[in-house]
């Protein structure tokens, strides 16, 4: 099954302490009305009776995570989502415009680096 939203790489390792919900649907059943209808057109396939059928279950487990980057916030984004002990968990992470800007002032630095030592020579 193809995701329609792929998780956050930078906090990807930390969305295992979350607080995952676990839910199960009968073909027909209808889903929770918060899901996104990117998410629904992703389920709706799975939950329709499938011919000869006796009995299914299709089990969901989801995590909602918010990402935001204020203003004034130094290239960093926040990702927030709900711990296992039912509390808010906030992780900050450089943004990608943060890491381009770092990439360019240590590619920057090298390139000032290699020209000093070429008219030190």
């Amino acid at each position: 099954m193809t995701h329609p939203d792929p998780w956050p790489r930078r906090v990807a390792a930390d969305l295992g302490t979350g607080a995952w919900r676990t839910e199960r649907f009968a073909p027909g059943e209808p889903l929770p009305d918060d899901l996104s209808a990117d998410h629904r057109s992703v389920l709706a396939p799975h939950l329709r009776q499938q011919e000869g059928e006796q009995d299914r279950t299709v089990v969901i487990e989801r995590l909602t995570v918010v990402r935001a980057t204020p203003r004034g916030s130094g290239n960093r984004e926040y990702h927030l989502f709900r711990g296992v002990s039912g509390d808010l968990e906030v992780h900050a992470r450089l943004s990608d415009e943060g890491r381009t800007k770092v990439f360019l002032a240590v590619l920057a630095a090298v390139a000032l680096l290699v020209v000093v030592l070429l008219l030190v020579k």
